[in-house]
């Protein structure tokens, strides 16, 4: 949370984020440009930092608080300060626009909070347990129908067309006396991909429960994963630090991916007492290792305890920017499973 203000200051002056450019406007006076999801008190971290810096940003943006339960609460919540920003003293920016407050349902969820647009993308959030309020996150994407390969029904004499349509509908066609059937032009149907991005947590095991109930909905079709992104601060042997200050360790992490069937796991939010990969032999101008480097162990120590753990995934740590592809999982696979 503490590098999200930087982050909002930046893309104002790049006027982009990553690759997408900021739209001059929402269409909407109502609108926002930019849509923030996060644990309620979000909305009034974000204002007083921005206002008490004195960023002036060019685009809008909301932010859209999940309400938290009382089963959602560390302990010691009573003695915090306020979540909820003063009106008088603390108004909305000129560039904040209204967000919304989205209550878990019965179960303890909060399904759907992005509204899914055309694409058909749904987010869904459960709480995770951490020494404050902690969010985890579930994207799905809807399954793709199976795509016509153009060429191969061209290469069978379907012309361009009317014809074309019907095949990619699923009907056969006839050309020049012969049938051309779908199953010769299509390609294998794609089932929508699953990742599940965890915040700060020691135990995610609420994640299962989401996707159990998600499955039994007939929302998803089975209760597993494409990609997890988790937390392992440090190495297994300090799991009960790593416990009291609300973070986990590789083992148990491992051990929750394999149970929910995820193709890869990817480990992040290292302690600094680790050093990357690599790096132990990174030397200064006079060939000497740097002082901030010496005597510490390598997250090496992290990646291995993790591979000992029995996973049919790949496991691989978080290296920022890194972009990594989500291979398609085909709807036959689905089906046999």
């Amino acid at each position: 949370m503490y590098g999200l203000p930087g982050l909002l200051c930046t893309i104002d002056q790049k006027g982009t984020a990553g690759d997408i450019a900021l739209p001059s406007s929402s269409g909407s006076p109502s609108e926002a440009v930019v849509n923030i999801y996060g644990p309620q008190g979000l909305r009034r971290y974000l204002r007083l930092a921005l206002a008490l810096s004195r960023s002036h940003m060019n685009y809008t943006y909301a932010v859209h608080e999940l309400i938290l339960r009382d089963e959602h609460r560390p302990a010691g919540w009573e003695d915090w300060c306020s979540l909820e920003a003063d009106p008088v003293r603390d108004p909305p920016l000129h560039c904040e626009r209204p967000g919304r407050d989205i209550h878990a349902d019965s179960d303890g969820f909060w399904y759907n909070i992005n509204r899914p647009d055309d694409m058909g993308i749904s987010v869904h959030s459960m709480a995770l347990s951490h020494t404050i309020p902690s969010l985890g996150w579930l994207i799905v994407h809807p399954p793709k129908p199976p795509a016509l390969c153009v060429e191969t029904a061209r290469m069978l004499g379907v012309p361009d067309g009317p014809l074309m349509g019907q095949l990619k509908k699923g009907e056969p066609v006839v050309v020049n006396g012969q049938t051309v059937y779908p199953d010769q032009v299509l390609k294998t149907a794609v089932r929508g991909h699953r990742v599940a991005i965890m915040g700060d947590s020691y135990d995610s095991s609420e994640l299962e429960r989401l996707l159990l109930r998600l499955a039994d909905e007939r929302k998803i079709s089975q209760a597993t994963l494409d990609v997890l992104v988790h937390e392992a601060t440090l190495q297994d042997s300090m799991r009960e630090e790593a416990r009291t200050k609300g973070h986990s360790t590789p083992t148990p992490v491992v051990q929750l991916a394999a149970q929910l069937k995820a193709r890869l796991l990817i480990l992040t939010h290292f302690s600094h007492r680790y050093t990357p990969i690599g790096r132990l032999d990174t030397t200064q101008g006079n060939g000497t290792t740097k002082a901030s480097e010496k005597g510490k162990p390598s997250l090496q120590i992290l990646l291995e305890e993790a591979k000992s753990v029995p996973f049919d995934g790949e496991v691989i740590l978080a290296d920022d920017l890194a972009l990594l592809p989500i291979p398609a999982v085909p709807m036959s696979e689905v089906i046999s499973a």
